[in-house]
């Protein structure tokens, strides 16, 4: 339930009141103050838009819209308890009109954005990854992308057009300060955490789809509803975007455009991957549209032009991804060239396989990405030679390894162990 206090000119209490029951309000308390009737009215939470939109019929209210949950309890007492049970997600406008509340200052964006540029920068220097999540919980960036799609679902393009220029704004700030740290403290090659995340999964997409439902889902809930706080949804939001910012400023530096693009690739994904997945939960989840607000005048029209474009946008990205293996599923692909590896290995019955791993790394032989296919293995029998059977292992390895990706320069290091 949510408080409203209504100031209206006198004259109009018993629709109020009509309209009250009406939209299913409880527990309302009338006041006379001159010539204004004042009403304390508490209404769920679904009905509160609707019910501002009524009583314009009348005349221009004064509203307070108290934006906190309120417990109602009326007769009979024997039903209290489903009574309190009942928590439905915000109105529309309180969505809305949250979502303007947090915009925040720019100062603030751009100090917040600078310093988790900065601590991921050093995340990624120290190969420290607990200073990549408290990164995520300083990065601004969730705000901004939550925003966007809220302008893209009511169809207002100042919210959506102010969105995306902040967004930008903070995005540039991070690799300027991931940048001028790598500046002051030269890097000449990649640290093991800095490849680990310009490396890109072909399950990519699903992060941001996932962090745009999550936070969109969160910003519609209820207080009392949420069993995930705002702060967890921020991270995982987050999550996706911080390491690749404080990637690209020391890949500038660096001048390696393979980890440039890849973290560009990523954040540009994350932003469309976001936007369309919250856009459609406000949508249809929290009812934000361009006439579904009071007082809003949104334009249809450019809903429909900006998610198609995002979609699109999506969709020629995939194509890009999985047209150009394996510049862009390094991450993945590590894990599935792995299992052939150790299917291949298994077949072997003289060894035993102590571990193995493939990893990619950002160099390149003669035009083509080098993978290192690793692996320390034991001889069943003793008596066989270490070298000749190193080398029959590589040469089984050679023949008989099949993938679906032909441009990869092959790289074995086979370990063979004493007993």
């Amino acid at each position: 339930m949510r408080q409203l206090i209504i100031k209206i000119p006198e004259g109009h209490k018993e629709e109020i009141l009509k309209t009250v029951d009406e939209f299913k309000g409880k527990n309302t308390i009338h006041l006379q103050n001159g010539n204004h009737d004042i009403f304390y009215v508490f209404l769920p939470n679904q009905k509160v838009n609707d019910f501002l939109k009524r009583i314009d019929e009348y005349e221009e209210p004064e509203v307070n819209l108290i934006p906190r949950g309120v417990i109602s309890m009326y007769p009979p007492a024997s039903e209290a308890p489903d009574q309190v049970a009942d928590v439905q997600p915000k109105s529309s406008l309180e969505i809305y009109l949250g979502g303007i509340q947090s915009v925040g200052s720019i100062f603030g964006l751009v100090g917040y954005s600078f310093v988790a540029g900065i601590i991921v920068w050093i995340g990624l220097f120290t190969s420290t990854s607990y200073l990549l999540v408290a990164a995520m919980l300083v990065a601004p960036f969730a705000g901004p992308a939550m925003n966007a799609a809220l302008g893209t679902a009511a169809g207002k393009k100042g919210l959506l057009k102010s969105s995306l220029g902040r967004y930008g704004l903070a995005i540039l700030t991070g690799i300027v300060a991931s940048f001028l740290m790598t500046l002051l403290f030269p890097l000449q090659t990649l640290t093991p955490l800095m490849e680990q995340v310009s490396q890109v999964s072909k399950f990519a997409v699903l992060l941001p789809l996932v962090s745009g439902f999550a936070g969109a889902l969160n910003i519609c809930q209820s207080e009392r509803d949420s069993l995930v706080s705002g702060a967890a949804v921020g991270i995982l939001v987050a999550a996706s975007l911080a390491p690749p910012v404080g990637l690209v400023g020391a890949g500038l530096y660096m001048m390696d455009w393979q980890v440039v693009l890849s973290s560009l690739f990523r954040i540009l994904l994350q932003l469309l991957g976001i936007h369309i997945a919250a856009t459609l939960v406000f949508y249809f989840y929290g009812k934000v549209s361009p006439r579904g607000v009071r007082f809003l005048k949104g334009s249809k029209k450019l809903g429909i032009i900006t998610t198609g474009v995002v979609i699109l946008g999506i969709g020629a990205m995939m194509f890009w991804q999985f047209s150009q293996p394996p510049f862009l599923r390094k991450a993945s692909m590590n894990t599935e060239l792995n299992e052939v590896l150790n299917t291949e290995l298994q077949k072997i019955p003289y060894i035993l396989v102590l571990n193995k791993d493939v990893t990619f790394t950002n160099e390149k032989f003669e035009g083509t990405p080098v993978a290192t296919f690793a692996a320390t293995v034991m001889l069943k029998d003793s008596t066989l030679n270490k070298e000749k059977a190193k080398a029959e292992i590589i040469e089984h390895l050679k023949q008989n390894m099949q993938y679906d990706v032909g441009n990869i320069y092959e790289v074995f290091d086979i370990n063979v162990v004493e007993r």
